[in-house]
């Protein structure tokens, strides 16, 4: 079903699936690989802005298609890639040393635009890598003022001298 999905509603290309552990594991290494060709696949870029969400499931293949449609309209380069059981999905956007502001600001749009999406489609920015320093703006629109200030008064309780994480989360 899920292949027929895939495949028939959503033209891919090539869809494969294993239980053969090491079947798998061959796939998972092309999946760990996807940063770096990412990466190859914009001449000069050294690096990227790796996007991280999580949907609900029956959000997931809108939410892929909305920002596959950002990268095109703000006309960047990026990459969608998800993991379709738990509706995590990511964008890898290279970047290059000599981007102008005018790029930043477009590729920026593109994650904005993506979290916010997730946001409203009941998911959460945070994904599967965490919150950091890029994320931190966002969480009042997931919890609510109520839910963040509960986050820093958990952070200082556990954390008065500010030593783990300092600036991240919760400031």
């Amino acid at each position: 079903m899920t292949q027929s999905i895939c495949s028939d509603d959503y033209g891919a290309a090539d869809f494969r699936f294993t239980s053969n552990e090491s079947e798998r594991k061959h796939l998972w290494s092309a999946r760990h690989k996807l940063y770096y060709a990412s990466i190859n696949s914009r001449p000069g870029a050294k690096s990227a802005l790796v996007t991280d969400a999580c949907v609900p499931l029956s959000k997931f293949a809108d939410l892929v298609t909305a920002t596959a449609e950002d990268v095109k309209t703000e006309d960047v380069v990026g990459f969608n890639f998800g993991h379709a059981g738990d509706g995590n999905f990511h964008c890898i956007l290279p970047l290059c040393e000599d981007d102008g502001k005018d790029y930043l600001e477009r590729v920026h749009r593109v994650n904005d635009n993506l979290i916010q999406r997730t946001i409203e489609a009941g998911g959460t920015c945070t994904g599967e890598h965490g919150i950091g320093y890029g994320k931190m703006k966002y969480l009042p629109k997931q919890y609510g003022e109520g839910g963040v200030e509960f986050m820093r008064k958990i952070k200082k309780a556990i954390d008065p001298a500010n030593i783990m994480n300092p600036g991240k989360i919760v400031e």
